[in-house]
């Protein structure tokens, strides 16, 4: 009951600030409320350097420290998201008086916030497409009191428009979300732009061999799961099988969510088993791996675009229960870009085999990825630009 006021109280002092700054004119400025570090990838950078003349707001989560400092630099003012009453103040000021304002994620602050009719609100979501169910179509979420599905909703309500990479996308967020079909933008995300860039793409990969030079003539597998919020079980992968199957051509890299806080520790692999890589970004290790293991997470929509990706193993150890907790989007299984095992002897298996994904890649991409095409950053710029000031950016255009 007392977290249920809390959260009450908290929407509520944010409508009380809107109310009060509904006054303040309308600016020549764009809001961004980050919580996913790279998850614009240069858009804002770019975005700042053509547009000299708009106002540059970014609200961010503590992970995203880095990149507030680097905005703050060239001139973007930078607030850590808080729960405090001066700090609510400060953001609901800079939000309403916002033409353009940005969101990666979802944003309990805007449950409470009521913008004016001149400032659109943009999802610009954190990943290329969704395998797990959110929003409306999660289990866990209609479980939850009826206060926290009507806070849901409301925060879904203020979102204007949703930047997708497909079509496909877009029908998740009118289920996901309850989106309108005028509502979806597909002009392609900015974070899947690095993956088109062959000169980004080689100087990771030269970094990375540059530490591990004794990996350059290796099979890497890139193990990557989603984040589990009550998991306490630890991951299913057995190393020491791995190891016995696939012996010393291979190596293994794992990369937790950037969420997780689980340290693991694997003993008498140090060649073979490589968990220590919190210095390396996923999309980093996923340029030397030509086959990717993961459960139910979104990196399957990145490592497709990747000329050196072979293979991808769904390793969905606990399927049944996982469509019961959190679910699985509708027809996935039928356009799975590689195969779904369930068991550690299947993935070696799999890992084996001489088969290879191509196919199912293409195919998967052109479903999933059919405006991601390394040009997406600049057409966001753009037509964010156009919003705010009624005039193109200066940006490069295709």
């Amino acid at each position: 009951m007392k977290e249920q006021i809390a959260k009450l109280m908290y929407v509520w002092i944010v409508n009380c600030f809107s109310l009060l700054s509904k006054r303040l004119p309308v600016k020549k400025r764009l809001v961004y409320l980050m919580s996913f570090p790279k998850n614009e990838n240069g858009f804002l950078k770019n975005f700042m350097e053509q547009s000299p003349n708009i106002e540059v707001v970014l609200l961010y989560d503590e992970n995203c420290k880095e990149e507030a400092k680097a905005f703050e630099k060239m001139g973007a003012k930078t607030y850590l998201l808080t729960s405090t009453i001066p700090f609510l103040k400060r953001a609901v000021n800079e939000l309403m008086q916002a033409k353009v304002i940005v969101c990666d994620n979802y944003f309990p602050l805007l449950a409470g916030f009521y913008p004016k009719k001149k400032t659109t609100i943009i999802q610009l979501w954190h990943a290329n497409g969704a395998i797990k169910r959110f929003g409306l179509e999660d289990p866990t979420a209609m479980k939850r009191s009826f206060l926290d599905r009507k806070r849901f909703k409301q925060v879904y309500k203020r979102f204007d428009e949703y930047i997708v990479g497909s079509e496909y996308m877009g029908k998740v967020f009118q289920k996901s979300y309850g989106a309108t079909e005028k509502q979806i933008i597909p002009i392609g995300y900015p974070r899947s732009d690095v993956y088109f860039n062959e000169e980004d793409i080689e100087s990771k990969r030269t970094h990375f061999y540059e530490i591990y030079p004794h990996l350059k003539n290796k099979k890497i597998i890139l193990y990557a799961p989603t984040y589990r919020e009550n998991s306490n079980a630890g991951y299913p992968l057995d190393i020491p099988l791995m190891f016995k199957e696939l012996g010393n051509s291979y190596a293994v890299l794992m990369k937790k969510h950037p969420k997780s806080l689980e340290h693991i520790v694997v003993d008498g692999y140090k060649d073979f088993f490589y968990a220590d890589l919190d210095d390396f970004k996923t999309e980093e290790l996923m340029t030397v791996a030509e086959c990717l293991i993961t459960d139910y997470s979104s990196v399957p929509f990145d490592f497709t675009l990747l000329e050196n990706a072979k293979k991808i193993i769904f390793y969905w150890y606990d399927q049944e229960d996982y469509e019961k907790q959190t679910g699985i989007q509708n027809g996935f299984i039928e356009y799975v870009p590689g195969e779904i095992v369930h068991t550690m002897e299947e993935v070696v298996s799999v890992i084996k085999s001489e088969n290879d994904n191509e196919k199912m890649f293409n195919k998967f991409n052109q479903k999933w990825n059919t405006y991601n095409d390394g040009w997406a950053k600049y057409r966001l710029v753009n037509y964010i630009q156009k919003k705010i000031s009624g005039s193109e950016a200066r940006g490069v255009l295709k």
